[in-house]
């Protein structure tokens, strides 16, 4: 990265992480699932295509306040990065919601995403981009 580049970065907030006494829900393409495992989700992720509008993962935290953390994927139908998947971290804050997103060329990089939210609870998110301004309420 050059000089400029590390200017005009934003630093991720430290809310980003998910939490450890927030229960865990499974979103495949816009249906809940009923069962919840670390290889259901794995597997899940490999079945994500291009041919399917809905293809997508969401792997989400809320607690009883209604605040919410959670990782998601889908492949990218167009644009830049066109046949990249798209990992998409987001969280409820009181001051605006965040997501930040990262492109990646390969399943098996979204994988180790998911596994460290779901396993270690620390996601590193080194190279993701800000994108909480294409939230709603955001702009």
């Amino acid at each position: 990265m050059g000089i400029f580049s590390n200017l005009f970065k934003k630093t991720i907030p430290p809310a980003s992480q998910p939490h450890r006494d927030w229960p865990w829900t499974l979103n495949l393409s816009g249906y809940p699932s009923s069962q919840l495992s670390w290889d259901i989700i794995a597997s899940e992720l490999r079945e994500l295509n291009l041919e399917d509008v809905d293809s997508f993962l969401i792997l989400e935290q809320k607690d009883p306040r209604g605040e919410y953390w959670y990782i998601q994927s889908a492949i990218a139908r167009m644009g830049p990065t066109q046949g990249q998947y798209t990992v998409g971290v987001g969280w409820s804050t009181p001051e605006r919601n965040q997501m930040w997103e990262i492109s990646v060329p390969d399943v098996e990089r979204v994988i180790r995403y998911f596994d460290e939210a779901y396993h270690q609870y620390r996601v590193d998110m080194t190279g993701f981009e800000d994108q909480s301004d294409m939230l709603p309420g955001n702009s």
